[in-house]
């Protein structure tokens, strides 16, 4: 008898449900794109009939669809051609891989690079733009942190872009200059408008339109292969946005896309009456992102008392706290949902006054308030993200870079409140996770390893930094999967395998429930499956 005429039935598998009670199941049945049915090998097959898809998956872990709550898919594609920088050890090393890059590109084309650290290389310090001529005089070189928040460009761009001693760095930026005055080539923040403003929401200045919706392309297959089934993209423009919804008309969009436009862009949002949700199951706008300050790695991350290894400086805030409240209160104001980039404490106490504000005096319903990072926290700010329902969205695989710098850069007290995911979870708030790709890779099970492990990819220290901070298995498994769907307030719909949620699943290796800890960042997924469809498989 066939008593639900099923589409597709997946048998034979590790069901892990990741609902209220993390129940596991054997089978899974689905009509359409919505999961009808889970339970028992039995139960489903009773519901199976002839045009039925069997997915048989040999007693393999079956999980709900990853979440990726913070990405930059443009980024990540357009940087997929340039010169991999991210393991580079010392400036000699990274002049060689730029030059290289040379070798290959024709006279006067830009060379773009990406994902170097000066934390890693032993100089400790940034190269220069004198450096980076000797090996690329004739190329313009544009070659961007790993954090995204520090660029280095040599004489050639300079030159190009029509910098100079005299040019003054906008506001919340920095244009780094040596003894003599004169500019190194190294600009932080906001200083990156000097060479292509809106870049990091549009590609605008250096790529086409075509140029950044081949890279949105590139990203988002890529982002299947980790068993990615939605992503938040966290910075977007009119571009991007375009380029999203032709893909999904064209069929070439496998996950699920939500967005957040740049705050630049808030009062066209809001002449139009787009409301957070707008859109369809596949590419959705979720809210505005407003960068407030930059990164620890850079002291730029906006702190209350000045940096440990610098008294100089407390970082930089890019915004004024009486501006930040007038976009906030536009925002929620016309039913649009806020995500702001807050690192330090110094930024994430602004943002919690002002969120505070704004709640007294709108009461806005289910507001999903949302702080991306909340690297360097305190107890009071803890209470503060309790009181006011905080949303923190958080990179656990950011300790295992930041372990090495991060107890110089603010001393021994303020670490103790440095990735502090423990002290989040004990407090009961809501942590989605993100790799913040490209700035680490996609693969969300690397999240999950950071936050359980606090160890780096090879293991190191051998009992975690800061082991009190560790994560259960569970809580870390749930920030990449139904705290994912919360965070964008899709958790009825995704982030769970229950009857009547999108068909969005993920058949991985092996159980991270089961295999040790250290193991659990070698998982990888054997097929993705987004509205009852597969669109990868290993």
């Amino acid at each position: 008898m066939c008593e639900l005429g099923l589409d597709v039935a997946v048998i034979n598998a590790n069901v892990i449900t990741v609902d209220s009670r993390m129940s596991r199941a054997e089978a899974v049945g689905i009509i359409g794109d919505k999961i009808a049915a889970v339970g028992t090998n039995d139960e489903i097959k009773k519901s199976t009939c002839k045009h039925t898809k069997i997915i048989d998956a040999g007693g393999k872990p079956v999980v709900p669809g990853f979440c990726d709550s913070h990405m930059h898919p443009l980024l990540y594609g357009h940087f997929a051609g340039g010169v991999k920088l991210m393991d580079v050890k010392s400036i000699p090393e990274f002049l060689e891989r730029v030059k290289e890059k040379v070798k290959e590109t024709p006279k006067g084309k830009m060379i773009l690079g990406f994902g170097w650290n000066q934390e890693n290389m032993e100089e400790k310090r940034f190269p220069t733009r004198w450096e980076v001529d000797e090996v690329a005089p004739d190329n313009p070189c544009f070659l961007i942190h790993y954090n995204a928040h520090i660029y280095l460009i040599n004489t050639a761009l300079m030159k190009e872009k029509g910098i100079t001693k005299n040019t003054p760095a906008p506001p919340g930026g920095e244009i780094v200059k040596n003894e003599k005055g004169e500019p190194t080539g190294v600009l932080l923040e906001n200083s990156i408008n000097l060479i292509a403003p809106g870049f990091l929401e549009t590609g605008a200045g250096l790529f086409t339109f075509e140029q950044s919706k081949d890279a949105l392309k590139l990203a988002v297959d890529d982002a299947v292969t980790w068993g990615l089934t939605s992503i938040m993209d966290v910075l977007v423009g009119d571009a991007q946005v375009k380029a999203y919804q032709q893909l999904d008309r064209e069929g070439k969009l496998p996950p699920r896309v939500n967005f957040q436009i740049a705050f630049e862009l808030l009062d066209e949002l809001v002449n139009l009456g787009i409301e957070s949700g707008f859109g369809n199951n596949k590419v959705r706008f979720n809210g505005i992102k407003l960068i407030l300050d930059g990164s620890l790695s850079s002291r730029t991350g906006a702190l209350r008392e000045p940096y440990a290894d610098d008294p100089s400086t407390k970082g930089i805030m890019r915004h004024t706290p009486e501006f930040l409240k007038e976009i906030v209160y536009k925002a929620y104001k016309n039913g649009i949902r806020v995500d702001i980039h807050a690192l330090g404490d110094g930024a994430n106490e602004v943002v919690l006054d002002v969120f505070k504000k704004v709640d007294e005096e709108l009461h806005p319903v289910d507001p999903r308030y949302k702080i991306s990072h909340c690297l360097i926290l305190g107890e009071d700010l803890i209470k503060k993200y309790k009181d006011l329902a905080i949303v923190a969205s958080i990179q656990p695989v950011f300790g295992m870079k930041g372990q090495y710098w991060a107890p110089r850069l603010v001393g021994p007290e303020r670490v103790q409140y440095s990735h502090a995911w423990k002290r989040l979870d004990d407090a009961g708030i809501h942590m989605a996770s993100g790799t913040d790709a490209p700035i680490e890779t996609m693969n969300p099970l690397m999240n999950v390893y950071a936050a359980v492990t606090r160890k780096d990819p090879d293991g190191n220290p051998p009992d975690g930094w800061r082991p009190d901070q560790k994560l259960s298995v569970e809580t870390a498994f749930k920030m990449v999967t139904i705290e994912g769907a919360y965070a964008t307030g899709e958790e009825d719909v995704k982030g769970s395998i229950e009857v009547g949620k999108f068909a969005d699943l993920v058949m991985i290796s092996d159980d991270p429930f089961a295999v040790e800890p250290d193991a659990i960042k070698d998982i990888s997924a054997l097929w993705t499956m987004v509205g009852g469809e597969i669109v990868y498989e290993k």
